[in-house]
C-alpha cells in the first residue's frame, strides 16, 4: 500500500506471508471464503467478474505495490471476484485475523485503507458511468488514449489482445475487431500484426463521447 507510511508499512510487513505464484495462476475465485488479502511485490494481477455465460469484465489490474480481495477483511464475506496472475507473481499473503488485530492496534492503518477504498470506489463508479452511457466505440477510444497517455510519461502497458481488450470494455472480441477495422478505415489508428497505432488523436477524442 503506497499511502503508508514506514511503521504503518513494517507493521503490514510482519504478519506477511510470501507466495510465489505463476502466470495463469486462479489466485482467488469469487464466492469463496476469504482468508486472506495478498499485495502485489512483483509481477501483475488482473481482478475480474464473470457473467453468467462466461463473458470476462476485468475490474482492475493490481501492479506492484498495490493490493486486492481487501473488501473481505473489513465485512467478513467471501471474495468479491475472481483474481488471476497475468504473468509470474510474488504475493505478500496478509491473513484476515493478523489483518484485523493490526488494524486495531494502528488506527492509521484503518485509515490508509479508507482513503485507498475511496479511491477504488471512484474508479468503478466511472467504469459503471462508461458502460451504461458510452458505446464500444467510446469506450475503446477512451483506452487507447489512455494507453498512449501512459506510455508518454514512462508507464507503457503491455500489449493487449483483442480478447483482452474485449474484457476491458465489456464486450466480445469480434467487437473489438470491428471496431478497431471501422477507426482504422476513418484514419485514426494503423493496425500492423496486432500493435495499434494512433494516427489521428483528435479524432479519437471525438469517439470518446459516442
Amino acid at each position: 500500500m503506497r499511502s503508508l507510511d514506514e511503521p504503518q508499512f513494517r507493521g503490514l510487513a510482519s504478519v506477511a506471508i510470501e507466495r510465489k505464484v505463476e502466470r495463469g495462476t486462479i489466485i482467488t475465485l469469487e464466492g469463496d471464503p476469504a482468508e486472506a488479502m495478498y499485495v502485489v511485490s512483483s509481477g501483475r494481477v488482473k481482478v475480474v467478474r464473470y457473467s453468467a455465460e462466461g463473458r470476462e469484465q476485468i475490474l482492475h489490474i493490481v501492479e506492484p505495490g498495490d493490493h486486492f480481495n481487501t473488501v473481505p477483511v473489513f465485512d467478513g464475506g467471501p471474495c468479491p471476484a475472481t483474481t488471476k496472475a497475468l504473468v509470474p507473481t510474488t504475493l505478500l499473503v496478509l491473513p484476515r485475523p493478523a489483518i484485523q488485530d493490526l488494524i486495531r492496534r494502528y488506527p492509521e492503518v484503518a485509515a490508509a485503507f479508507l482513503r485507498e477504498f475511496a479511491g477504488r470506489l471512484r474508479m468503478l463508479v466511472g467504469l459503471v458511468e462508461d458502460l451504461a452511457l458510452h458505446t464500444v466505440y467510446g469506450r475503446l477510444a477512451k483506452l487507447l488514449l489512455q494507453q498512449a497517455e501512459a506510455a508518454e510519461v514512462g508507464e507503457p502497458a503491455p500489449p493487449m489482445t483483442q480478447a483482452e481488450i474485449a474484457a476491458h470494455l465489456g464486450t466480445v472480441r469480434e467487437m473489438v475487431g470491428r471496431t478497431l477495422k471501422s477507426f482504422e478505415g476513418a484514419g485514426l489508428i494503423a493496425l500492423d500484426r496486432g500493435a495499434i497505432r494512433i494516427l489521428d488523436r483528435e479524432g479519437l477524442r471525438n469517439r470518446v463521447e459516442m
